[in-house]
């Protein structure tokens, strides 16, 4: 990860005052050796599942509920209906069994 700047404001007011855009980039991969393709998963026909209300992708960190029929999403804390094409049954600790 690398900021667009390296001067932060420490306070909100600052902020403000100066106005200074912020930004990050964000490389999960960092820099793969030439010709090495970037890792990807594939759902065939079907969309990737994302939360229905800030439209983040679903997520290792995500939290099953009611035997993996729900999702609770880690960035927004809402409830999400799981997709029938990727709905797992999940074990007595919310664990989904296709885990492994």
């Amino acid at each position: 990860m690398r900021l667009t700047t390296d001067m932060v404001p420490n306070t909100l007011t600052m902020a403000k005052e100066t106005a200074v855009p912020l930004a990050i980039i964000v490389k999960p991969y960092g820099e793969l050796p030439s010709g090495e393709p970037i890792p990807t998963t594939s759902f065939g026909n079907n969309a990737i599942v994302r939360c229905h209300f800030c439209r983040a992708y679903i997520n290792p960190f995500v939290v099953f509920k009611n035997n993996g029929t729900e999702w609770e999403c880690n960035f927004c804390l809402s409830n999400n209906k799981t997709e029938s094409h990727y709905y797992a049954p999940t074990d007595t600790n919310g664990i989904r069994t296709d885990f492994d």
